[in-house]
């Protein structure tokens, strides 16, 4: 399984009030962009930093905020884990 971090285009910086870097994202349609590098599978996003952390987390997309990292008992999403395992990231 894939994920595209798409998003509505006004999140970009390069609209009024929007805040993820314009640069990093692709235009799909009139309304809708996505993280540059998840545009198909496999890809990887822009953001992912060396250290394994999003380099624009306080102006990342919605939709990024809106995924659960952390289960509510504090364990870690299984889907993080399984795209951490995916893509050959390490969180130690």
């Amino acid at each position: 399984m894939h994920y595209r971090v798409s998003f509505y285009q006004g999140e970009m910086d390069s609209q009024p009030g929007g805040y993820v870097p314009s640069d990093m994202a692709v235009s799909l349609t009139p309304f809708r962009a996505c993280m540059k590098g998840t545009e198909q599978a496999p890809g990887r996003c822009i953001a992912l930093g060396e250290d394994k952390l999003c380099t624009i987390y306080e102006n990342r997309p919605s939709v990024c905020r809106e995924f659960p990292a952390l289960l509510e008992d504090g364990s870690q999403n299984p889907e993080c884990i399984r795209l951490q395992a995916m893509y050959g990231i390490s969180r130690k």
